[in-house]
């Protein structure tokens, strides 16, 4: 029977999809070929090999296995609706891995083995005949790209071989025009028995590609990456995972582990429009763990504009101390605009000399929300705000253990806890950043750090106030709760509340989370504060905006930081806060 033109063509659409493709699942396994079908009977081995034939509104299911290889991907998705995903099979395990196993050590003496690979066996990318190198490295650059780990330990790097002798769990390196050879210290262990890998692969999942757009990445594990420290100066800044300047990526579920420099890279990349806010960012990064890297979980030049970061777990970054200097974090970006950074779990930042900061904000961002975000146990600054003109808004945080550093302008804090956590300002008069057009990256002028126009509403301070603060214009501090010995500013705080009560704050970590507790009088109910909005913080004047979303909107700090409506603002983070006992649960969403 012979069909009419109309019910052909809804057929061709309930069948294949608007755009005539039928949105396929491609599966790989470590069972299948790449010169199979990719189908779920006949599956294909390589996740490349999905890649390469991965068309809009598909979904690339990985099975259970280690997979040592680069995902290059090759397209995009279209929009929200076709997108291509990258997905580990339900209740499956995935590790994607920049590492070799090495089955190949000799012993020399002691714990001390040898291996010699020919420098073939890395390609055109040999971890260990490369540095680590580039703009504000500051110690450590003798360090190589390439790590040895044992059983899923990363050994620490030593500059000669006799010094591995006294030392379990290190590691030497030699290359020649021919030869790489690796002496490690394994102990008590034979590498040649036990899992035992070392770094090839500068990156696990990016393109090569500047500009993808719509690509999902959720629930795989990713581990050994070696690409190079990664400041905003490199015209490519590489890490374990990003989209190389694309647009709508999603990166979620996911753990990070060993990265040699950066996790998430949100970085420059050559071939794009940084002046066009439509032309790259917005992506979703969230509910992942980023562990044990040695640069930064997250950082970017310009890649991270409306972006969210949100729900993820970063701990341990630059835990060897081996390296580092002035792009040490657990989170930092350069020149973003209408950046969220919410809800995320920050600890354990580490250094020898520089850096070591929990959220790092540095030069020439605007527009940016910091809020609902847990930081402790850094080494140097919970935050640091570095050269950006506002504004910034940093809200329902708890903060512990080191002060807020600033050098910038037009920030306000609202229904903060911030124990042992203070405010130090460092004017910077011999650099000017720049600032943009409202919800733009286009500059509207450039100007040197300035302090002005910081505000202080409704945060409890415990042991560090303001009083060290030195007013400047604009700024403006009231309905605060100081604690413990915290002091008001000297420039406001007409109605806020002192009390010598002890908190008594804890700290209980979880490998997947954390729970803070601390005690509280009726101080804050002394207090009656007012909600913190645009109305309120007023129109900055350098950037001539006030504090709003990335379509203009003004905000209004209305939840805490479990998203719990306030009903009567009260300070601090906690919209039911009580006399007594607080806890506030934090807890990886990462399936």
């Amino acid at each position: 029977m012979r069909r009419s033109p109309l019910v052909l063509a809804v057929f061709i659409g309930v069948i294949f999809g608007s755009e005539g493709i039928s949105a396929r699942e491609i599966h790989v396994s470590k069972g299948g070929s790449d010169s199979a079908s990719g189908s779920h009977a006949r599956p294909y081995l390589t996740i490349n090999k999905a890649a390469s034939v991965a068309q809009p509104g598909d979904t690339v299911t990985v099975h259970a296995g280690t997979y040592r290889e680069w995902v290059k991907p090759i397209h995009g998705g279209t929009d929200d609706g076709r997108r291509i995903t990258y997905r580990a099979a339900p209740g499956e395990e995935i590790l994607i891995k920049g590492s070799e196993r090495i089955t190949s050590w000799t012993h020399q003496a002691g714990g001390v083995w040898k291996a010699e690979l020919p420098n073939s066996f890395f390609g055109e990318y040999n971890p260990y005949a490369l540095t680590v190198s580039g703009g504000w490295l500051n110690y450590g650059q003798w360090h190589h790209r390439g790590d040895v780990y044992l059983n899923g330990e990363a050994f620490y790097e030593r500059k000669t071989a006799q010094e591995l002798i006294k030392a379990e769990h290190t590691w030497f390196c030699q290359v020649d025009e021919n030869v790489t050879s690796i002496w490690a210290n394994f102990g008590e262990a034979n590498p040649n028995t036990e899992l035992t890998e070392i770094n090839v692969r500068e990156s696990l999942f990016m393109p090569e590609i500047t500009g993808l757009k719509y690509i999902t990445v959720d629930g795989l594990h990713f581990m050994h990456a070696a690409a190079n420290w990664a400041p905003p100066t490199l015209d490519l800044q590489m890490g374990a995972v990003g989209p190389r300047m694309g647009k709508h990526w999603i990166i979620e579920n996911c753990t990070i582990t060993n990265a040699r420099c950066v996790g998430i890279i949100l970085g420059h990349a050559p071939g794009v429009d940084y002046t066009n806010i439509d032309a790259y960012g917005d992506h979703i990064i969230r509910n992942n763990v980023i562990r044990r890297c040695g640069q930064a979980g997250i950082a970017g030049r310009k890649g991270a504009t409306r972006s969210l970061i949100s729900g993820n777990l970063i701990e341990d970054t630059n835990y060897r101390r081996e390296f580092g200097g002035w792009e040490t974090a657990a989170i930092k970006f350069h020149n973003s605009v209408d950046t969220v950074i919410s809800g995320n779990l920050i600890r354990g930042v580490f250094r020898q000399e520089q850096g070591a900061f929990g959220i790092w904000i540095d030069f020439g961002n605007q527009g940016i929300r910091i809020t609902g975000n847990v930081i402790y146990n850094t080494e140097a600054a919970t935050v640091f705000l570095e050269m950006n003109h506002g504004p910034i808004l940093v809200d329902n945080n708890v903060l512990i253990g080191q002060p807020i550093r600033s050098n910038s302008e037009a920030t306000v804090f609202a229904h903060n806890l911030f124990v042992d956590c203070g405010y130090e300002y460092s004017p910077d008069t011999e650099r000017r950043s720049e600032y943009y057009k409202p919800h733009t990256t286009k500059a509207a002028g450039r100007k040197s750090g300035t302090a002005q126009d910081d505000k202080w509403f409704n945060n409890i301070f415990v042991r560090w106030g303001l009083d060290q603060v030195k007013t400047a214009p604009g700024y403006a501090s009231d309905y605060n709760v100081f604690l413990e010995g915290a002091k008001k500013s000297s420039f406001g705080d007409e109605n806020s509340v002192v009390a010598l009560y002890v908190a008594g704050l804890t700290i209980k970590d979880h490998p997947r989370g954390a729970t803070i507790a601390f005690s509280m009088n009726d101080a804050p109910f002394h207090v009656k504060g007012p909600q913190v909005n645009a109305e309120l913080v007023g129109v900055f004047p350098t950037v001539g905006q006030t504090i709003e979303d990335r379509y203009g909107n003004p905000i209004e700090v209305n939840a805490d930081i479990n998203e719990k409506k306030h009903t009567q603002p009260i300070a601090g983070p906690l919209a039911d806060l009580k006399k007594g006992i607080n806890t506030i649960v934090w807890q990886i969403k990462h399936q």
